[in-house]
């Protein structure tokens, strides 16, 4: 198998375990539905998720560099890792599961209107920061783009095979918006009508399907850093 397989068996697993977003999707929809020119306000969110996720995945690679360097990239140190990730994703399923803010997002976004009045700039501006916003908010998120960047960075895979991995990482992370957004681009009127009952589910049940998937995630981290060590 080569370098760049063997890196993107890791990565993209972890992609697809960061797409999962529900809470991110509902500012989205709810962005999306407040707004006169959607095509602006979704691809000035989207650049801005762009952004924290290459800071994030950024670093995650220095540190697995760092490890690697250090020669702290042997399975002990790395199923340490996974077990102090595994713990962090039990606590963040079990506080979406209980929290009662599944409200809070659009009472955030509805004092972030922007004025349709104002000019482009400002308007791209105002939506890039949202999205920004809304990605430093998804903290399960961060944990797998960091693990995802960890792993770049330990593999060491050369320039090419790393930003080919970055690219797929980011392509994966973000599909929970990019599938909307296309829709909002090519469909605008059934966009809203068909996306519009999911934002209230997901508004209603975001938490509770976030907590869920993060518990048992992190199942699979300490099980996985629990093998590293011969025991599971």
């Amino acid at each position: 198998m080569s370098d760049l397989a063997s890196l993107l068996a890791i990565t993209i697993p972890l992609s697809w375990a960061a797409a999962v977003s529900p809470v991110t999707l509902s500012i989205f929809l709810v962005i999306m539905s407040m707004t006169k020119k959607p095509r602006l306000a979704g691809l000035s969110f989207y650049m801005g998720a762009i952004v924290v996720l290459l800071v994030t995945v950024v670093i995650g690679i220095f540190l697995g560099q760092k490890l690697s360097v250090s020669g702290h990239a042997d399975p002990t140190t790395m199923a340490a890792i996974d077990i102090f990730l595994g713990a962090v994703l039990f606590l963040l399923g079990f506080r979406n599961i209980v929290s009662k803010d599944q409200g809070k997002n659009k009472n955030i976004l509805n004092r972030l209107q922007v004025d349709p009045k104002t000019g482009v700039l400002r308007q791209f501006t105002k939506y890039f920061s949202i999205g920004i916003i809304a990605f430093l908010m998804n903290f399960s998120t961060a944990i797998f783009v960091l693990a995802a960047g960890r792993a770049i960075g330990v593999a060491n895979a050369g320039l090419t095979n790393d930003t080919t991995s970055v690219l797929i990482l980011i392509l994966i992370t973000l599909v929970i918006i990019e599938i909307p957004l296309l829709f909002f681009i090519l469909l605008p009127d059934k966009a809203h009508k068909i996306l519009s009952p999911v934002n209230d589910w997901i508004s209603n049940h975001g938490n509770l399907v976030t907590g869920i998937f993060c518990i048992a995630i992190g199942f699979f981290v300490v099980y996985s850093g629990l093998g590293k060590l011969g025991i599971a």
